[in-house]
């Protein structure tokens, strides 16, 4: 996926989370895109169990990772705001591999 790709379905998110959650924040999800960036950078994003020690963006988007490509992925993303502001910073750190429809 190019960076033209990707950046379309950053902002199509964006947008649909702020539809959806009237306190989605684009500071916020700029945040939480440092912190995910920064936990992949330490190696702390795998598919496992949350972790209490972890920030609960951390723990969301390791629980949006061990769903990824299951029937569980889309509810899981639509648990609350905190696991839309990790999908959106996964997608943005290039984590997940979004195909352009």
């Amino acid at each position: 996926m190019n960076a033209q790709t990707k950046n379309k379905h950053t902002t199509a998110c964006v947008k649909l989370a702020k539809e959806r959650f009237d306190n989605f924040s684009e500071a916020k999800s700029h945040k939480v895109f440092l912190i995910i960036k920064e936990a992949k950078s330490r190696g702390l994003l795998q598919k496992q169990p949350p972790d209490r020690c972890l920030s609960p963006y951390i723990n969301a988007a390791n629980r949006i990772l061990e769903t990824f490509g299951t029937a569980t992925f889309f509810p899981t993303i639509s648990l609350n705001i905190t696991h839309v502001y990790a999908y959106v910073a996964l997608v943005a750190t290039n984590t997940i591999k979004i195909t352009a429809a």
